[in-house]
This record gives C-alpha cells, structure tokens and sequence, in this order.
C-alpha cells in the first residue's frame, strides 16, 4: 500500500537526493560513464538518461492524474511495459553525448520540482477518478512519487546503487 507523502518533504528529499546523486556523476570520466554492463546491460550514462526520461513523464503523468486519465498503472505496473519504456528511452539517448544527458537529466529533475511546487496541496492528494494501483491504493499525484528504490526515492536509489558499484570497481 503506498502511504501519504508530505509534498515539501518529498521536495527536500527530491533534491538531496538529486544533488548527491549529481555530486558524484560528475566525478566520472566519460570513458566510467560511457563503460557498457556497469549496471546490468547498462551503463552509467544510460541510468542517467533513464532517470532525465522518467523525471519528463512524471510531469506529464502529473497532469495527467490530474484530468483523471492516469495512464502509469495501466503502462508501467507490468515489468514488460515498464521494461520497454526503458529500453525505448534510453535507446533515444544512445548517441548524445554524456555532458549533454546530464544537462538534460539535470534539465529534467528542475522542471519535474517547479512542476511539484506549482500544485496546491489539494491537487497533490488529488485522485485520479476511480482508478487504483494493482494493490488497491489509489491513484493519486503523490503516489506517482512514492516509488522507493534501495530503500530511497528513484534518484537517490540509483546514486546508492551507483555508489556500491563503484566502490567494488577500486
């Protein structure tokens, strides 16, 4: 069951996380960055282009949710469609060069917080008209920000993730 997140806290811990995980993209060389199979089949710079991917549909699912035509639980509670979400965008970004998928990701996290202050505390709770997640909770412009990763939101769980990784590569 997804529980209620206070929306400045969620915004605090949006950031801190953003900022860590930025502190250390940019120590990397491009040549960490670009290494294939870092991350699974991925490598760092796919991540970060995963993440800037994300962080763009999440304000136009915001807005979304709020006309009540939410489209996640129906594209991206199956491991297949969040799966090809994935492979899709970060396929978009292959040929970019890594300082510009940062920019974009950074670009990316920036847009999706002025989008998160703009609302008011009553759409933040707003549901998007009958529907629910696969396990009952409703649907609603928090929940889209619920999501935790290692224990995290998803960029702070991917920075932990980054961080363990690298470690073991010294």
């Amino acid at each position: 069951m997804i529980k209620y997140i206070d929306r400045r806290e969620t915004l605090e811990r949006y950031k801190e996380e953003h900022e860590s995980l930025k502190k250390l993209v940019l120590t990397l060389s491009e040549r960490e960055a670009l290494s294939p199979n870092t991350v699974d089949r991925w490598s760092i710079k796919d991540v970060i282009s995963h993440l800037a991917a994300w962080n763009w549909e999440a304000i136009d699912e915001v807005d979304r949710v709020l006309k009540n035509e939410a489209t996640w639980p129906a594209r991206y509670e199956g491991k297949i469609g969040e799966d090809d979400y994935n492979k899709k965008e970060v396929e978009k970004r292959k040929d970019r060069v890594w300082k510009d998928v940062i920019q974009e990701w950074d670009d990316s996290f920036w847009a999706q917080v002025k989008r998160m202050e703009q609302i008011s505390e009553e759409e933040w709770k707003h549901q998007s008209g009958n529907q629910l997640w696969s396990d009952g909770t409703p649907v609603t412009v928090y929940s889209l920000f619920a999501y935790e990763y290692e224990g995290e939101g998803h960029e702070g769980g991917h920075a932990v993730q980054l961080r363990k990784l690298l470690v073991k590569e010294k």
